[in-house]
């Protein structure tokens, strides 16, 4: 959300207020309602028409400028409190300044502000100031005194809870996410850690459904909205993504606007409408890993490696745990014809016992081309996991398809079926399953045809291909005949027999 001028509001809104000629006291109580509903949107142009008309009033100042800090606006914020008299001040005055100091990126001037204050969002916002001047030791320490105070404060839980995941903690980050919604499910910050964890844990309809609830709680959140757009992306929906994206024009910045649509571009392979939407507000996304990392795949498919190199080795050299960033640097190193450097980038995946096959393979064709001799090693690696693995790999899938955690499904069995030859019949099917559960159809049913292909008279396969059919509406007259022969192939199984009952009354 960009900031308001507010030097420019009284103008503006005394012109409106001219216009309509509403009384700005009922203005004041309409704007406490919406802010009440937490419809922080509508409650802005209310309380700016009634600040124009009554610009020292005490309460008129108080939720404006508790609204700005709903809204992500630390500068109309602090305008506000700044016009306080002291002796209408409330008790959460220093909280609410040092929230608007963060919101402008002043840590030090938020950490003045909260003193010695040891309240659980005194040691939040303390926490969230260290972590905002570098000292992430120090924002640690500040998170773990104030839960051990505060216990069950929601707010304090969920930064921690967001803390803790960027330190690459996904299981603290989980647990204290969990405790945060269990001491207020309906709290923002809960919501939005949850799915912002949720996502990182590859549980994107979990994630979906925390933004979804989020948005609907706290009309125009942007945080919620651009998770949301972010999951619609991870998760294929491609149409649903540019959807997302045009209700974000005008609402969100600048910056998750270009981000979302380059991420949407790159779905799409339009590569050069990648580099040139991310080139366009560069100044906007610096800063911003993920936005780098696009950039530079743009580059490589654009036939420029040695641009997306010196993007990315820097990246690396700050944050050497980030896989991504490994993987992404090694690709341009070998469309450059570094295989050389491409090996050194991808070393640590060669005694890393969690590395993936994707990941093994990449090293090994990095190493053939450079005459490394450890190539049969990592091949072996690549294409023959240990049965450990491999069950593990299973038992995941399996408990993840059973719990209806479709984003991690779909992780263990394309894990499987990139280790494999690729022709299991149960993998494809449940693998066809979750897609269609995370709505990216398109996916679902090829990895349906792929299975009936090995396993043409199973009739749980015959199911799954001719379900998708019907439910998607590709080829109704196709998936209601698959789902005839399987009915008659088990006519003991509840879950075709069902399916074929309903694909018969549409």
């Amino acid at each position: 959300m960009k900031s308001v001028n507010v030097m420019l509001l009284p103008l503006a809104f005394a012109l409106a207020l001219t216009g309509c000629g509403e009384d700005p006291a009922r203005r004041f109580a309409r704007a406490g309602e919406a802010f009440a509903r937490h419809d922080y949107l509508a409650a802005q142009g209310d309380l700016a028409a009634a600040l124009a008309a009554m610009p020292d009033d005490p309460k008129v100042l108080e939720l404006h400028a508790r609204n700005a800090l709903a809204m992500g606006d630390g500068v109309a914020a602090g305008a506000s409190l700044a016009k306080l008299p002291v002796a209408r001040r409330p008790g959460d005055y220093t909280l609410l300044v040092a929230e608007a100091a963060l919101l402008r990126g002043k840590s030090a001037d938020a950490l003045a502000a909260l003193g010695n204050d040891s309240s659980a969002q005194g040691q939040r916002l303390r926490a969230l100031a260290l972590l905002g001047k570098g000292d992430a030791d120090a924002a640690g320490r500040a998170f773990d005194m104030g839960l051990a105070a505060h216990p069950d404060d929601a707010r304090l839980l969920a930064a921690a809870a967001r803390f803790r995941l960027g330190q690459g903690d996904r299981l603290e980050a989980r647990a204290l996410v969990d405790r945060a919604l269990q001491a207020d499910g309906g709290a923002l910050d809960a919501m939005l850690a949850d799915g912002r964890i949720s996502t990182a844990e590859g549980d994107l309809a979990r994630a979906l459904a925390s933004y979804d609830k989020a948005a609907k709680a706290y009309p125009g959140n942007l945080p919620a909205l651009v998770g949301r757009a972010g999951v619609l992306g991870d998760l294929g929906r491609l149409d649903q993504l540019e959807q997302a994206i045009k209700g974000l024009t005008g609402v969100g910045s600048d910056a998750d606007v270009t981000y979302l649509s380059a991420r949407l571009a790159a779905a799409r392979g339009q590569w050069q409408k990648v580099r040139d939407l991310l080139q366009s507000d560069e100044g906007k996304l610096a800063g911003r890993d993920d936005a780098a990392v696009l950039y530079a795949q743009a580059l490589v498919a654009l036939g420029q490696p040695e641009q997306a190199r010196a993007r990315l080795a820097p990246l690396l050299a700050r944050h050497p745990e980030n896989l991504v960033v490994r993987r992404e640097l090694a690709k341009a190193q070998l469309a450059g014809r570094d295989a050389a450097g491409a090996v050194a980038t991808l070393r640590p995946f060669a005694t890393s016992k969690t590395a993936l096959p994707e990941d093994l393979r990449l090293l090994a064709q990095a190493a053939k081309a450079a005459g490394d001799t450890d190539l049969a090693s990592y091949e072996a690696r690549a294409r023959f996991p240990s049965p450990r693995a491999m069950g593990a790999l299973l038992a995941d899938g399996d408990l993840a398809m059973r719990q209806g955690n479709w984003g991690n499904a779909v992780d263990a069995y394309e894990r499987i079926l990139a280790a494999t030859d690729g022709r299991n019949a149960m993998v494809l099917n449940n693998l066809a399953w979750a897609y269609g559960q995370l709505g990216n159809t398109d996916k679902a049913v090829d990895f349906a045809g792929r299975a009936l292909q090995q396993a043409p008279g199973n009739p749980s396969v015959m199911d799954t291909l001719g379900w998708l059919l019907v439910t998607s509406g590709k080829d109704r007259a196709r998936g209601v005949q698959l789902l005839r022969d399987a009915a008659a192939k088990a006519p003991q199984n509840g879950t075709i027999q069902r399916h074929y009952a309903e694909a018969r009354k549409g």
